[in-house]
């Protein structure tokens, strides 16, 4: 466990089960401890001239990320996929373990896909409503934090408390609160701790890294959600990053590697409540611009990929339905003749007949389905994600470590 003076403080309280039965009578209460952390609306972190200098590195690296678009096919296509590689990783933190391959059959099958699919698409689509949020020019408001959860919990039981800020005692680990890893702040303190996050979030007088690292380990001592925070929380980085106008178009894939040392990542947000502000600050930073740079080196790959496509496609002319659904490949790296039909704005013929010419020259696979339509898949291009996040996890880009004594805490849920 860290050391230092904690930025909260402990409330006692006791938990009676709601229906419990021993020998035909209630079991007894327990006392338990809630932690209640310091507001930061107006916290001024005292972080030293190097911390800073490495998130202004971060920083740098996530505005050159954005800033390296320039001769790629599909812009829209690497910010889809850059997306769906953060959903899966912020999903797999939590568990929810699904490869590119599945998750891209998933959104062309709707809600006929498993129930883990559904999970990462509504943390995808949880992604998306962030940018959306952070990219208007009104305050953040608890309302937005609300809208991020709805977007999330599209499925059950997540569904059932869709938006909803919790009205009862949550915990993180064991079966109750007194036998609980941490107990957040009880629930009436929740909505007030909320908005005084959401006044942090709106200033523009710190680091733009900084200010991501500290909100965000600030709502997970918070929890406000009865399950979900953890996604929903690593979702208001991105809110963040694109307010404070350093991520204009990408959403680096900062689970990636906060998800490749899970224990070292939970023990920083234990740190951050211990005060240790600056040891956390320094591994987010850390694993934001590891996340950014690779990401840029991704881009370029996707970059080459495409125009080793066409030129594997020639003889094409320039307007070609074959040329355009290579350049959407990148966001639709499983393709229906009825999406490229849609994408592209050529008839159903030509995008049959584009398709069939790209799995011709070895582009496309075709998977055929009686019952669902025909599909193909761009397995070059899942090969490069493949990597890509492989990268990603090597333990030299993950965080910095803090010992193996961090506990084992979920990020995401506050009751079993």
């Amino acid at each position: 466990m860290p050391k230092g003076t904690e930025r909260g403080h402990y409330e006692s309280a006791s938990w009676a089960p709601r229906l419990a039965y021993s020998g035909g009578s209630a079991s007894k209460a327990a006392p338990y401890k809630a932690f209640i952390p310091d507001r930061i609306g107006e916290y001024d972190p005292a972080l030293s001239g190097a911390t800073l200098a490495l998130c202004e590195e971060a920083g740098m690296a996530v505005r050159e990320l954005n800033a390296s678009a320039e001769g790629l096919k599909s812009l829209e296509g690497l910010a889809r996929q850059l997306l769906r590689s953060e959903a899966l990783a912020s999903s797999e933190i939590e568990g929810l373990n699904l490869s590119q391959r599945k998750l891209a059959r998933a959104e062309l099958e709707g809600d006929a896909g498993d129930y883990k699919a559904r999970e990462v698409l509504g943390n995808a689509r949880a992604m998306e409503e962030a940018i959306r949020i952070g990219s208007e020019a009104s305050p953040l408001s608890p309302d937005d934090v609300r809208s991020i959860h709805r977007a999330l919990a599209i499925s059950p039981p997540l569904a059932r408390i869709a938006g909803q800020i919790r009205e009862e005692q949550g915990w993180i680990g064991g079966p109750s609160p007194p036998a609980a890893e941490f107990v957040p702040p009880p629930h009436e303190y929740v909505p007030e701790l909320v908005d005084d996050l959401c006044r942090f979030m709106n200033r523009g007088d710190l680091s733009p890294v900084a200010q991501a690292a500290i909100a965000h380990a600030q709502f997970e001592t918070i929890h406000p959600f009865g399950d979900g925070n953890g996604r929903v929380g690593r979702c208001l980085i991105h809110v963040l990053f694109r307010r404070r106008r350093i991520a204009s178009s990408y959403v680096p894939p900062v689970s990636l590697v906060l998800g490749a040392r899970k224990d070292a990542y939970i023990s920083g947000l234990e740190a951050f409540r211990f005060d240790e502000v600056e040891s956390w600050t320094v591994a987010f930073a850390a694993a934001v611009e590891a996340s950014a740079r690779q990401a840029r080196a991704f881009s370029g790959r996707v970059a080459d990929l495409q125009a080793d496509w066409i030129e594997r496609a020639e003889p094409l002319r320039a307007d070609a339905t074959a040329r355009s659904i290579i350049e959407v490949l990148p966001s639709y790296p499983i393709i229906t003749a009825a999406v490229a039909e849609r994408v592209t704005g050529r008839s159903r013929v030509a995008a049959i007949n584009g398709l069939e010419h790209l799995a011709q020259v070895g582009i496309l696979t075709r998977r055929r389905n009686q019952r669902k339509g025909d599909s193909w898949e761009a397995k070059e291009l899942f090969a490069l994600l493949d990597d890509f996040e492989t990268t990603l996890h090597r333990p030299d880009l993950s965080l910095p470590g803090r010992g193996q004594g961090g506990r084992d805490l979920r990020g995401d849920g506050a009751r079993p």
